[in-house]
């Protein structure tokens, strides 16, 4: 007849063997399924890196087509005869004079500025600039006019009101202004925020499709099965006090 202690430990053995080779089959899935998500991902980031340096081209290509469409305006203009120049100028002027509202002293200023350029070809090319227009020469007379109200209470030790700031500036001041503003090359109204590429952050990583790892269990330790007492060894009794066996 078989020990009943020898057939314990062989199934102890047999379940620690069970559980190593399943922790093992476990182990090994989650490998393959990292090593999926991994190449998952890295082709997700290749696409992604290849969309963003297309985009990249285009925008480039965009941008150095507005900047070569400006350089042949402006060559354009050299070769115009100063009637074609003077023709487009008042054109051109009068165009830009259809998009605004509240006209009134624009209207003036429009029609001074194509009566001058209707007898200086010079200033017509000038008004031809793909950077000038009229909608911008106002925004320097309104700029150019701030400023001289603000010299002018400041002289006067006046101080603005709650509605603002108002006065009165001489008609032949925004003519000169408008010359002035078709002169100037710098013209801060005709400065336009360089447009810059944004690349898109690429956001990757999600949940991975790999199974979580399983934690590796330590080896339980061999169940020690309890020994019958030995002849002289001491035992408790139940109130504490120490008795040999052998008494």
């Amino acid at each position: 007849m078989d020990d009943p202690k020898e057939l314990d430990d062989q199934d102890e053995l047999a379940e620690e063997a069970q559980e190593e080779q399943s922790e093992e089959q476990s182990a090994e899935q989650v490998q393959k399924d990292d090593a999926a998500a991994k190449q998952a991902e890295d082709e997700k980031r290749r696409k992604h890196e290849e969309a963003e340096a297309l985009r990249k081209a285009e925008f480039d290509a965009k941008q150095q087509a507005k900047k070569a469409a400006d350089a042949q305006a402006v060559a354009k203009l050299a070769t115009m005869s100063d009637a074609e120049a003077i023709g487009a100028s008042v054109k051109r002027t009068g165009a830009d004079l259809e998009l605004i509202t509240r006209r009134n002293m624009k209207t003036s200023v429009t029609q001074y500025v194509q009566a001058l350029c209707k007898c200086d070809p010079a200033l017509a090319r000038l008004t031809m600039h793909p950077r000038k227009s009229m909608l911008h020469c106002f925004r320097y007379i309104n700029r150019k006019a701030k400023e001289y109200l603000e010299q002018e209470m400041k002289e006067l030790d006046e101080k603005r009101d709650g509605n603002g700031m108002g006065g009165d500036v001489p008609d032949d001041l925004c003519y000169q202004w408008a010359m002035d503003y078709f002169r100037d090359s710098e013209a801060k109204e005709d400065k336009e925020k360089e447009e810059e590429f944004v690349p898109k952050p690429y956001y990757g990583g999600g949940k991975s499709s790999s199974k979580k790892k399983k934690e590796t269990k330590p080896n339980p330790e061999p169940k020690k099965k309890p020994e019958p007492p030995k002849p002289n060894q001491e035992q408790i009794s139940l109130f504490g006090e120490a008795v040999s066996a052998s008494a």
